[in-house]
């Protein structure tokens, strides 16, 4: 039941929880827009403009990559831009065509159509792309599964865009020598073509191209020493210089390809091929989780330094309902980008008023301007890519994983050997799953340690304190993780081993750092329950969590002292456990260490003035020897 008696599980609190319930929560750039002072807003008319021309060039770009129309990066530059202004939380995220997605979907869409013999059937596809992934997306958000991004880790994505980025720039090879290359995602068929065809480069395009990425490079190192040329736009400026070149100078004529006819006007709405949508399903979810996590990357880190909240949930929502509508406007598979983001916000962007912005200034580009970038010679954009995609490789983080942590460097190899050679989806999905299988290997093989005791209530890992005092007769183990179905047997077995090692009368789990245990667990703390009384032992819980102490209470009969009942207080160690006198195959447990350690000197007491096993009966000898057989198997296993 939540604080207002409302079941949180019932339809009304699900509806409540997922569903805005104002319109400042339907629309969340509304609430924005109206605190935003005067300059605030011509802030945000600056930065859309900013970011506008710097989407023009890269928008036709990215729509290459893709193997699509130049038009299609300019659509898809419209309506996703709009609706995710809308819906989304980010107040400064660039939403559009991005490199990693248009190669992504060029591969996808490529095994499906070629997109020389049926650029029509193609363009379609890309768009019904965008629709599966939106609807992903949003579903995602929708029933709060944000968390399922989170299975492809920072290594898996580290190696997966390096090896991207580098084939992102030898697909532009053949474009930049003008060279008969094969469309393929795998270096080494492109490499191979490449240098058999090497001689036969077109001299005036690669000259037009190296001139280009030179000039971008040293443009960018201008401007980060320069502050008066920081918001200079040095990939519109290269546009259009090239236009005038070529158009005055014929590059056509002589053997420079160029962009050509490009069709003026509002993209006009248009159906989707809703038979193809399962072929695509694939490749959808691979964009949409990757660019999920490249756009809320970017977003939480401008979120993080401006000081308000972003929401995952909303981000799913907001990306997915931006390729939805985008689908019916000819638009590719869109996501946040991290240049056109940053600009964004370098730009003074307060607001989505500043999306806005750059989207009216694309519509006035695809209306009136269009028929300017006939002349754009193809080696521009290609240019424009590769400097692009230059930073995404980080070879620096492959070496600082293989200092820190073998087992990611393990994965950032597998992401990026995978991806470079085998194929852009083949290699996320085998980096992902080994991130799983990495993940299962984690939990089912947790830490745990024998806890001594430092000084007056404090208790640690005997390993890193080898000086701490041991409690006498008495075993302190903790498990640092859930016990559950992954780990419950390798829990059992180092329970049993170290039970058989250090002969304690008194065995006391300590749980505070398992936050939960589920039914396997449960017959695991049985067994081991049954197993110690069977040869006079006690077993004492400690330290277990409410919600967890509640379940063992309610569902698995683990009560008597301090688990929820009638003394959850935990309070007076010294008569601990006198409903436990009555059945001594019962299990106490307390709320802190100290109440049970107290207790366990107590029965280790009345232990060696009796001279007795604590709990021991004749009829148990047999489950004895068991437990005992049990104990010396796994202790011989291990060494």
């Amino acid at each position: 039941m939540t604080s207002t008696g409302i079941d949180a599980n019932s339809i009304k609190a699900i509806i409540a929880a997922n569903v805005p319930q104002t319109f400042d929560e339907l629309f969340p750039f509304v609430g924005v827009v109206k605190s935003l002072t005067r300059d605030e807003i011509k802030s945000d008319i600056l930065a859309g403009l900013t970011v506008a021309v710097m989407v023009v060039p890269q928008g036709m770009a990215y729509a290459a990559l893709a193997q699509l129309a130049p038009e299609i990066g300019l659509y898809s530059c419209i309506m996703p831009i709009l609706v995710y202004a809308l819906f989304g939380s980010s107040r400064q995220l660039a939403v559009g065509p991005v490199a990693m997605v248009a190669l992504l979907t060029s591969a996808g869409l490529s095994e499906l159509q070629d997109p020389v013999e049926d650029p029509v059937r193609y363009q379609r596809l890309a768009s019904t792309l965008a629709l599966v992934v939106g609807l992903l997306q949003a579903g995602m958000g929708l029933l709060k599964l944000e968390f399922v991004a989170r299975f492809l880790p920072h290594p898996v994505l580290s190696g997966f865009t390096s090896a991207a980025a580098i084939v992102i720039g030898c697909s532009q090879l053949k474009d930049i020598f003008k060279l008969p290359l094969p469309r393929s995602e795998r270096l080494q068929d492109i490499l191979e073509v490449f240098f058999a065809k090497l001689p036969e480069t077109h001299g005036m395009t690669f000259g037009v191209a190296i001139a280009s990425i030179v000039f971008l490079l040293a443009a960018k190192q201008v401007k980060r020493r320069v502050k008066s040329l920081k918001r200079f736009p040095e990939a519109l400026f290269l546009v259009v210089f090239f236009i005038l070149v070529s158009h005055y100078g014929d590059f056509s004529e002589k053997g420079v390809k160029v962009i050509g006819h490009v069709p003026a006007g509002f993209p006009a709405m248009q159906n989707v091929l809703w038979s193809d949508i399962g072929s695509l399903a694939g490749t959808a979810l691979s964009i949409a989780l990757v660019g999920f996590l490249e756009s809320f990357a970017v977003a939480k880190t401008i979120a993080e330094k401006e000081g308000y909240h972003m929401s995952a949930q909303r981000e799913l929502i907001g990306l997915g309902l931006a390729n939805v509508v985008g689908a019916f406007f000819k638009c590719m598979p869109t996501t946040g980008g991290f240049s056109r983001s940053a600009v964004n916000y370098q730009a003074g962007a307060k607001s989505t008023l500043a999306s806005l912005v750059t989207a009216a200034f694309m519509i006035l580009t695809v209306l009136v301007l269009t028929p300017l970038f006939t002349d754009l010679p193809k080696p521009i954009l290609s240019a424009i890519i590769v400097v692009a995609v230059a930073t995404l490789v980080d070879f620096q983080e492959f070496v600082h994983l293989w200092r820190i942590d073998k087992r990611d460097f393990t994965l950032v190899m597998v992401a990026f050997l995978c991806t470079l050679f085998w194929g852009l989806l083949q290699g996320i999905l085998v980096s992902a799953a080994l991130a799983v299988v990495i993940l299962v290997h984690r939990v089912s093989s947790p830490h745990s340690a024998v806890l001594v005791q430092i000084s007056e209530g404090v208790f640690r890992n005997k390993a890193r304190f080898p000086k701490g005092t041991e409690i006498p007769k008495t075993l302190i183990y903790r498990l640092d993780a859930p016990l559950f179905y992954a780990n419950a047997e390798s829990f059992r077995d180092e329970l049993s081993h170290l039970i058989a090692e250090n002969d304690p009368k008194v065995v006391i789990i300590h749980g505070g750092a398992m936050p939960h245990v589920d039914s396997s667990g449960v017959a695991v703390l049985v067994q081991i329950q049954n197993k110690c009384h069977a040869r006079g032992k006690k077993l004492l819980l400690a330290e277990f969590n409410g919600p967890t102490r509640d379940a063992l209470r309610m569902n698995y009969g683990f009560t008597k002292h301090g688990v929820g009942g009638e003394n959850d207080d935990g309070n007076d160690p010294s008569g601990a456990g006198h409903d436990a006198e009555k059945d001594s195959s019962k299990v106490e447990a307390f709320l802190t260490l100290v109440e049970a350690v107290a207790r366990a000197k107590v029965l280790v007491q009345i232990s060696a003035k009796e001279d007795v096993s604590l709990v021991v009966e004749e009829t148990d000898e047999q489950e004895r020897r068991s437990f005992e057989a049990e104990a010396k198997t796994v202790v011989s296993a291990r060494e």
